[in-house]
């Protein structure tokens, strides 16, 4: 059981390449406004170093381990089939969560909603209950070796973590502020400080078309789809008068009125990474891109594996547990149905996010991150020699 004390934390620069600087503690004495629990002003006791998975054990003697990696990203980008395939490792454990994958701790259900409505507030301990399976068999023989070592990890796959800021509010170091200086990336570097992170992204555009037909939005065919995005839009560009974009795409009110017609917001990929790179360090993060993860999934599995540091398989042993399989899971197969995106639609999705994929191919130094090869694509699919 973690317990209150005030704790020293590390403060990034704007600079992603720079090195976290130590500055002085931001537990703070204020008075929590919510019943959401001051992360920052906790600390455990060490992580065993007989166990790779981060464990330790509670005043009771009960061993308790969060996850060794957390997949946070992005929605209808790959996550779930990603996270299905990591898992099939033998040594690589899920949790409790939804599809033995998701928690949906660190940014809702510690605050007490989920995508559109309330839900009870779940502290700490009941997000370390999501790995209680998972911690009894990294702690087993079959999971130890002959030294002693406990090797098997667990991860998360939550793909809001990497987005949804909405309880920045309840966070008690933002109490009195009108902008987010705190944010998810902070509070699980506090607790978990040398977590993998993964991070899978897709194109915007055709994120956002998948991801409209998945949640079975406002309309289902193509010219309801360009309806919502334009008011979707008309939402945004209103907040943005008089806020920050990281504030827009962080505020409660807006969320509920993208949920109810184009989630627009999950797109603005670098204004997330820059909030995972300001408190992570570059080399903590594997950032993947759908498009190339589908065309070679197997030379993708080797380079996660590799990033977790867990046993290599053979590629019969890829094979033998289905981690080669060329069949997806979850297909957002109501999309297969319906016609392309109108081409005006596209347009105006184009003119919102290339600005923000300039930033994020620039953020990454990787031009694969333009997604130019995705718009050639559409081009040649829609009969044209340039678009």
């Amino acid at each position: 059981m973690f317990e209150r004390t005030y704790v020293k934390t590390v403060h990034y620069t704007e600079s992603v390449n720079q090195e976290p600087q130590v500055t002085k503690p931001i537990c703070i004495s204020k008075k929590n406004l919510s019943n959401v629990e001051n992360l920052l002003c906790v600390e455990h006791p060490p992580f065993m170093p007989e166990y790779k998975n981060p464990c330790w054990r509670n005043v009771n003697g009960q061993l308790r381990c969060l996850p060794y990696f957390m997949l946070v990203g992005m929605d209808k980008s790959g996550s779930s089939d990603l996270f299905d395939r990591i898992t099939k490792h033998p040594d690589i454990l899920g949790n409790s969560g939804i599809l033995g994958k998701e928690t949906w701790w660190w940014s809702w259900m510690r605050y007490g909603f989920d995508l559109m409505k309330a839900v009870k507030i779940r502290n700490f301990e009941d997000y370390l209950n999501f790995f209680n399976n998972s911690t009894r068999v990294i702690d087993s023989p079959a999971k130890t070796d002959k030294d002693g070592f406990h090797f098997a990890i667990a991860g998360d796959g939550t793909p809001m973590d990497a987005w949804d800021f909405r309880g920045w509010t309840q966070i008690p170091q933002n109490n009195g502020l009108k902008e987010p200086k705190v944010l998810t990336p902070d509070l699980v570097y506090h607790v978990n400080k040398n977590v993998k992170l993964i991070i899978i992204m897709r194109d915007p555009i055709e994120r956002l078309y998948s991801d409209y037909y998945f949640l079975d939005l406002a309309g289902k065919s193509s010219l309801a789809f360009h309806s919502s995005v334009v008011t979707s839009i008309a939402v945004l560009e209103k907040c943005l008068r008089a806020k920050s974009m990281l504030t827009c795409l962080s505020d409660r009110k807006n969320h509920l009125a993208w949920n109810k017609a184009a989630r627009i917001h999950v797109g603005f990929y670098s204004e997330y990474i820059k909030q995972w790179l300001r408190v992570f360090p570059r080399g903590q993060i594997l950032f993947l891109r759908t498009e190339d993860y589908s065309a070679d999934i197997g030379s993708h599995m080797d380079q996660v594996f590799h990033f977790l540091g867990t046993r290599p398989l053979t590629s019969s042993e890829m094979t033998s547990y289905g981690i080669d399989l060329k069949v997806k899971k979850h297909v957002t197969k109501s999309k297969l149905k319906k016609g392309p995106m109108l081409e005006k639609t596209r347009a105006l999705l184009s003119s919102l996010y290339d600005p923000y994929n300039r930033k994020l191919a620039e953020i990454l130094k990787d031009d694969r991150f333009l997604w130019k090869d995705q718009r050639s694509k559409n081009c040649k699919l829609q009969g044209k020699v340039t678009c």
